[in-house]
């Protein structure tokens, strides 16, 4: 019984350390950064939802990290992004700073170095907005498709705008990504949780590109015409195992139900002793 217990109370302490070390990550098949604008203090339509995306991830973040790194942005897309960031929770105060990754070589040399960050943002593609992610840096990505799912699962952020998502076919082979054109997106309960603030309106000044089916279990935070999934996300795990729920269930509760099966297993052992 002694080995019974103590078996389970290093579960408990798995089980937080698992939530402690995931990360969230949401995937859009919209192009905001293309269908945005920003007045002097404030963000408004596409630009106002990556903001929001911004504070919602930073929240879950548990590398450690406060770095936002875009990879791939330039022209339309980097002022999308840095505005984003700009007018966020993380720059008024929250620490946080943001570098730019302009070409395919730096985004290879980020990789390589180990991707130490605590968000990683990837714009649209640059069929979809001026100065997005080119045929080049789009093969980069995909090279490294397993060391954005580990920067993920070790705590990381991640938040993708539609660019084609070859890298997340090789990491989700059943998960499918269908070219998609129109507009009108309704955000479900879980994007309005995860979005203070942002409106339907907000996510339909312009239209989306992509949308998901076969999510294996990853949430919906928007979808489309016909019920199309546009928006998907999680709040911890990885993009191969994510958690099924935003926001994520507190580890300190999951840490909490694990001690309390430890102190019911000793009653009993008391009670039958």
């Amino acid at each position: 019984m002694k080995k019974l217990l103590q078996r389970t109370a290093l579960a408990a302490a798995a089980l937080f350390v698992v939530g402690a070390h995931a990360g969230p990550f949401i995937l859009a098949g919209t192009d905001a950064d293309d269908h945005g604008d920003a007045t002097a203090t404030a963000n408004l339509d596409g630009w106002l939802f990556m903001q929001r995306a911004l504070e919602n991830l930073a929240a879950g973040v548990t590398n450690g990290n406060k770095t936002v790194y875009t990879l791939g942005s330039e022209s339309t897309a980097l002022d999308a992004a840095n505005s984003a960031f700009g007018k966020s929770t993380l720059a008024g105060g929250g620490g946080w700073t943001i570098f730019n990754l302009t070409t395919a070589a730096q985004i290879t040399d980020f990789f390589a170095s180990g991707a130490t960050a605590g968000i990683i943002m990837l714009d649209s593609g640059d069929n979809n907005v001026a100065g997005g992610l080119d045929f080049d840096e789009l093969a980069v990505l995909t090279a490294n498709a397993g060391a954005i799912n580990n920067f993920v699962g070790n705590g990381g952020g991640l938040f993708s705008q539609s660019n084609g998502y070859s890298w997340l076919s090789g990491l989700l082979p059943l998960l499918t990504v269908t070219p998609s054109f129109a507009t009108g997106l309704t955000l479900t309960a879980a994007g309005s949780a995860a979005f203070p603030g942002l409106t339907d309106s907000d996510l339909s000044s312009g239209p989306y590109h992509s949308s998901f089916s076969n999510l294996g279990g990853i949430p919906v935070l928007a979808t489309g015409a016909g019920g199309l999934n546009v928006i998907i996300g999680a709040s911890g795990g990885s993009i191969t195992n994510p958690v099924a729920a935003i926001p994520e269930p507190s580890t300190y509760a999951l840490m909490l139900a694990g001690l309390g099966m430890v102190g019911f297993l000793a009653r009993r052992r008391k009670a039958a002793a």
